[in-house]
């Protein structure tokens, strides 16, 4: 009965005066079916319905304790919830009856690396590439894939993946494999390319398959396993990317010609960046709306700058008459112009999106407003990050 009516649970989880009534007469009818109690738990996950997905999934492992797909409803809620205490003792429930299902483990590897654990969750941080569609959508080279073997001597290829915040962050490793004596290339998205030029441990940098060989290649967030990373040796490297003069020429005049006359003279320059990108699965609790902002635009003594990309880059537009705020975002063409605008900045406030990480890994004091859910590079009850000095958390 119940997976006929899957489709009514979603389509009444929007509707707010019917849906409390629809879910009790649905969980009376499945009271003691634990298959579908997992299936209205799924349901609920994929309406954003957390608390009561938890309520659901705890319902079922009360018949069925051992249930590894509940448990595995109950880790995701508790952790985008924030509880990620419990979300540990959920999917090791899971793992222990599925030690082989990659999206159990892979959702183990994060719990492990939001709590610092990083020996072991650098370890099942693998499973993530064995989940179905991700190797292949995902470039594959045709040189030996490096798994930790020494790279003295070597030429090795870094190849980029997942998101632009991600292989900023991660680029960092470059300098780790260099010391160690390989010669370093990079694959990485267009946008990153003159990131990855202006470090000196980058000998060469390609956003298709280059037509020479390596001795090894690797897919960049899979380096902290291999090289053994701990939360010790963090940020490892530091204001590891540059921008090219040029760039800091034209914005530091283009910045001057705003503040130096007026009332600006002399003024704190805060960046401000209030949306991500909209094609990441969990854009709409990272992103926040640019009202947000509005009572600290009425801060005395601060020049505002928005360096807001996308479909927003023109929505504080209609603010300006009322604040001193400047819109930066159409005038960008790439992070090298963001990075230069970051250098004249003193601060720049930004949600958890790609200019976040670029400010990081540049040197820029940036305030990073992060979801309760947490992405795992962002630890759990810290204020600071390690991966960069210049950063605070604001949870």
């Amino acid at each position: 009965m119940f997976k006929n009516d899957w489709a009514r649970i979603k389509y009444f989880a929007g509707l707010a005066n019917t849906f409390d009534e629809t879910l009790l007469n649905l969980l009376t009818n499945i009271a003691n079916d634990p298959d579908a109690l997992r299936e209205l738990a799924y349901a609920l996950y994929e309406s954003d319905r957390f608390e009561q997905t938890l309520s659901v999934a705890m319902q079922g492992l009360a018949i069925s304790p051992a249930h590894p797909v509940s448990r595995y409803d109950a880790a995701r809620a508790c952790s985008i919830t924030g509880d990620v205490a419990k979300s540990r003792q959920h999917i090791e429930i899971a793992v222990s009856v599925h030690s082989k299902n990659p999206y159990f483990q892979s959702h183990y590897a994060d719990t492990l690396l939001r709590l610092g654990e990083f020996e072991e969750g650098w370890k099942r941080k693998k499973w993530y590439y064995q989940m179905p569609g991700i190797e292949e959508s995902m470039v594959q080279l045709p040189f030996p894939r490096w798994s930790g073997q020494p790279v003295s001597g070597s030429t090795f290829l870094l190849v980029g993946e997942q998101g632009r915040g991600d292989e900023i962050q991660f680029l960092r490793f470059a300098k780790w494999l260099n010391e160690e004596g390989a010669t370093v290339d990079a694959l990485v998205c267009e946008p990153i390319v003159p990131l990855a030029k202006s470090m000196a441990s980058i000998r060469a940098t390609y956003t298709r398959i280059p037509p020479c060989s390596y001795q090894y290649w690797c897919h960049i967030t899979r380096v902290p396993e291999f090289m053994n990373l701990e939360l010790s040796m963090l940020p490892y490297a530091t204001r590891y990317i540059s921008s090219s003069s040029e760039k800091d020429d034209y914005w530091n005049h283009r910045i001057n010609a705003l503040t130096t006359n007026g009332a600006s003279r002399g003024n704190m320059k805060i960046g401000v960046v209030w949306e991500g990108g909209p094609a990441h699965s969990l854009d709409r609790f990272r992103s926040i709306s640019l009202n947000t902002f509005i009572p600290l635009f009425t801060l005395p003594n601060v020049t505002w700058f928005s360096l807001q990309k996308g479909k927003s880059e023109r929505e504080n537009c209609a603010l300006e008459k009322h604040f001193d705020l400047h819109t930066l975002g159409p005038e960008i063409h790439d992070f090298t112009d963001t990075l230069s605008i970051l250098n004249k900045l003193d601060l720049l406030i930004s949600v958890d999106t790609s200019v976040a990480h670029l400010a990081g890994a540049g040197g820029t004091p940036v305030w990073t407003l992060i979801p309760a859910y947490g992405d795992w590079r962002w630890l759990t009850h810290r204020t600071d990050s390690p991966w960069y000095p210049t950063m605070q958390l604001f949870r």
